[in-house]
């Protein structure tokens, strides 16, 4: 409860996922959603840390650090918000569309959520885009549902019919999709936020092991973890 009551939409949380050193380092972990006392976190089992985490089961206790990292620019009033995710990039941006419809004044016909799968075992994140209410639309690699193809193609159709003054696109997901966001935005002078993933061993900007290129200068870096993780589409060079 006392972390719930200080996140807001953009910061995430440090889990260390085991009592012994192995594996020594925390995993860094977006949030999903959250209410006063409560909040959920949405993870893949891909490696040995979050191996260790499935196996957890209610009652046991965890080691946690947050909040921590940056936050999302909340929107104008009157911008069209338009949400672009790539597979488990969606827990941001589920959260902070949660926010922006509670706390904000923002309703659905100003919020569009474009929500990017790989295949059908991601379908339980399409479930939670639908939850919120707002209108959306599915891409999907292998065609399980939606668009067949990339989340991106969804985007840029979005931003040839809508007027570009007065829209501003927030995305999280893997590089690639992240480098096609920035540039379709970049080109149609879209105002555009990104929140990057990255391997955070220690969290607190200490270890320079999440570093990113500034795109001021090929010698200048960001840190994710405590620069970002939620950074202007001009900021950083991905």
């Amino acid at each position: 409860a006392d972390i719930a009551s200080h996140l807001i939409p953009g910061n995430f949380i440090h889990i260390r996922v085991s009592r012994l050193y192995d594996p020594l380092f925390r995993r860094a972990m977006s949030i999903h959603e959250c209410d006063n006392d409560t909040f959920t976190v949405f993870f893949r089992a891909i490696g040995k840390g979050t191996g260790i985490m499935s196996q957890l089961r209610e009652g046991e206790t965890v080691d946690i650090l947050g909040p921590l990292g940056n936050r999302f620019a909340q929107p104008e009033p009157g911008e069209r918000v338009i949400m672009v995710s790539g597979g488990t990039g969606l827990p941001p941006l589920h959260f902070f569309t949660k926010r922006l419809l509670k706390n904000y004044g923002f309703s659905d016909d100003t919020l569009l959520f474009l929500c990017g799968i790989s295949s059908s075992l991601d379908l339980p994140l399409t479930n939670d885009v639908e939850s919120l209410g707002v209108p959306y639309r599915i891409s999907s690699d292998d065609g399980c549902t939606g668009h067949r193809g990339f989340v991106t193609d969804l985007l840029g159709e979005e931003l040839d019919k809508t007027d570009i003054g007065d829209t501003r696109v927030y995305s999280c997901g893997p590089d690639n999709m992240l480098r096609a966001v920035s540039r379709l935005c970049r080109e149609r002078g879209v105002r555009c936020q990104l929140s990057l993933e990255g391997h955070m061993p220690c969290g607190v900007g200490t270890c320079l092991g999440c570093v990113v290129q500034s795109s001021e200068s090929e010698t200048e870096f960001r840190r994710i973890c405590k620069d970002g993780p939620v950074f202007d589409s001009n900021e950083v060079t991905i």
